[in-house]
């Protein structure tokens, strides 16, 4: 494996990561908060039913754009010619 290919892998693997965090985070803080902002209504509804259906929901579809863009972004990068190939 050349050392190109081995930093986008770490790089991959890495974004990986940072991603699964920022979902496990979401997933607790809207379970964690949910009692406090029950106390909370908008529009007749509590606060934490917003944000489970409305705000993770798009958090989570956010993560979906990140890992496609930086991923396509990463494996454009590996199909281009390095400068010792030109």
């Amino acid at each position: 494996m050349s050392a190109g290919h081995e930093r986008r892998w770490r790089r991959a693997q890495a974004l990986t990561l940072g991603l699964l965090v920022v979902w496990l985070l979401t997933t607790i803080v809207v379970v964690v908060f949910a009692r406090p902002l029950s106390t909370v209504s908008v529009w007749g509804w509590p606060l934490h039913y917003y944000f489970a259906s409305q705000g993770a929901t798009l958090v989570y579809l956010a993560i979906v754009g990140i890992y496609a863009w930086v991923m396509q972004r990463l494996e454009a990068s590996d199909h281009q010619p390095s400068e010792h190939e030109r």
